[in-house]
Parts: C-alpha cells; sequence; structure tokens
C-alpha cells in the first residue's frame, strides 16, 4: 500500500473552523462503548471538540489539547474543561499526570518524539488510545472523487491513513490489534461540500472550485433526493504503555 503522512497541512484546519465544526463527522457510540475506564484524560488534537463532550462523560477529568488557536478556541465556546495550545511532541504537563491520553483523527500529523512524550505524561499504567474514521466505499461517485484528488495533489493517496498505527508508535507501548466497527451517516449536499472544503488536501488542489463542484455533480446523480449516504468504518488502537 503506498502512504503519505501528511498530504496537507496540519494548521490548515484554522481557515475552515466553520466547515469543519459544522460537516466533520462524529464517532459512533459503539467507539465509546468499548473504551477501558479512563480516569484522568489528556485529548490531544481536540479541535473543535468533536471527542471530547463524549470523552468528559466517560472521564474523571479532562485536559484537551490542540495546534491550532482557533480550532481550540471553538472546542472551547461549547465546553469548561481547560485547553493549552500546544503540540503533542512537546506536552507542558508533568510526568505521570493522565491515565489516558486519547487522539481522535490526529496521530498522523504527529512526529517521532510524539510517542515519548505521551508514555511521559502517562502513569505507569497507562493508555494511548488512537482513533480514526475513514469512508469505507467502492462506490463510483466515492472513486471518481479519489481519482480527482490523487490526480490534483501528489502528497495525496487515498489510503494515507490506513496503517498500522500499533506498530508505528511502537515501545514503550504494547502492539495490539485495531477495533474496527462500521457505521454510516445521511446528510445533505450541502453539509457534504462543506465536508469537502474542511479537509486540509482539498484545499491544497491546484483546482479546488473545479474538484467541489465535480463532486457535487457526481453527488446529484447517485443522490437525487440529496441526501448522502456516507458509509464509515472507525479503527480504534488501545495501546498499553508497557511497564520499565
Amino acid at each position: 500500500m503506498a502512504a503519505v503522512d501528511r498530504p496537507g497541512s496540519p494548521t490548515a484546519f484554522e481557515e475552515v473552523v466553520d466547515d469543519y465544526d459544522a460537516a466533520r463527522p462524529h464517532y459512533p457510540q459503539a467507539l465509546y462503548d468499548v473504551l477501558p475506564p479512563l480516569g484522568a484524560v489528556l485529548e490531544l488534537g481536540a479541535g473543535t471538540g468533536i471527542a471530547s463532550a463524549c470523552l468528559a462523560r466517560l472521564a474523571r477529568s479532562l485536559v484537551v489539547t490542540d495546534l491550532g488557536p482557533r480550532m481550540l478556541a471553538r472546542g472551547l465556546t461549547k465546553h469548561t474543561w481547560p485547553g493549552v495550545r500546544c503540540r503533542a511532541e512537546a506536552l507542558p504537563f508533568r510526568d505521570g499526570s493522565f491515565d489516558s491520553v486519547c487522539g481522535a483523527q490526529m496521530w498522523h500529523w504527529t512526529a517521532d518524539p510524539a510517542a515519548a512524550e505521551v508514555a511521559r505524561v502517562l502513569r505507569p499504567d497507562g493508555r494511548l488510545l488512537l482513533w480514526w474514521n475513514e469512508v469505507s466505499s467502492d462506490a463510483p461517485w466515492w472513486l471518481r472523487q479519489q481519482e480527482r484528488l490523487e490526480a490534483g495533489n501528489p502528497h495525496y493517496h487515498r489510503d494515507y491513513r490506513l496503517r498500522d498505527y500499533a506498530a508505528e508508535v511502537g515501545a514503550p507501548f504494547a502492539w495490539t490489534e485495531p477495533i474496527v466497527l462500521p457505521w454510516t451517516r445521511t446528510l445533505s449536499l450541502d453539509v457534504y461540500e462543506r465536508w469537502l472544503r474542511s479537509k486540509s488536501y482539498v484545499q491544497e488542489l491546484s483546482d479546488f472550485e473545479g474538484f467541489v463542484a465535480a463532486s457535487r455533480a457526481d453527488l446529484l446523480e447517485a443522490f437525487p433526493h440529496g441526501q448522502v449516504v456516507e458509509p464509515f468504518q472507525t479503527r480504534l488502537w488501545v495501546l498499553s504503555k508497557e511497564q520499565p
């Protein structure tokens, strides 16, 4: 499988906070049902707070972080938990501060030191929990969309996040198989277009507006009643911190 780590910019979301907040998919309840007891949680790359509210209900306490000030601020306007602007590779917390570190749709943006930093702020029996939503479709409209993306952005490949994150994170975390949870969502064409605009690798296309228009035409053909049915799978890794 050809994989490209970063087909866009991690700060690109700062320019599309409204679209991101309005159109990004949430995560299925089944995900939260299979999470282990969380205790004190640090959420990395929390963005506009898509996962944060559910984590707060399950956690004893929650602190959220994000690289982008506008993304972080949007999440904090909805909720009252503490938020810190920082990178996963340089966490401003004391050793052993958290029982769980969670990252929803974000670890592919990190660099090598992130695992060591996470291990440092985790307690000895702590866990790193990582998950992603990925579209799971072979429908003609989706395949044509991916072909346009790959043709228009040389850094993009449709499978760039379908990697073995447990193996990549490595020591000091124990390897594990991901838990895979299929689900679907239904959204209007207008919201789907905002979903496209919120993606960093779409923003980097040379013909951004042409891509969005062509995608909308394909969707109108596939979903003439204006409601897009989008299949996902959420992949979750629960990585335990290995004892020294």
